[in-house]
């Protein structure tokens, strides 16, 4: 089970996306507007949320209400992840 800091770390990253088409496209900006400010402290405590968020068998799409599926969201989380890095 998903502790509540990690389930809203990964909120922060989901909840810009919940009306794109294609939440890939928009990983840019997402990492752009989360890690403006003490981007580089932040980097790892997100990238360990995404993490164990991945390895979990909890439904990651049920964490905001949105339409895209599990596998788009799981999809595009790994992206933010790749791309923390």
């Amino acid at each position: 089970m998903l502790d509540n800091l990690t389930k809203g770390r990964l909120r922060v990253l989901i909840y810009p996306i919940q009306f794109n088409a294609n939440p890939i496209d928009n990983v840019d900006w997402v990492l752009a507007m989360t890690f403006r400010e003490d981007g580089e402290g932040k980097r790892g405590e997100y990238l360990a949320a995404i993490r164990t968020g991945l390895e979990s068998s909890e439904s990651l799409a049920a964490l905001i209400p949105q339409d895209h599926s599990e596998a788009v969201i799981r999809d595009y989380l790994g992206e933010v992840a790749r791309r923390i890095l």
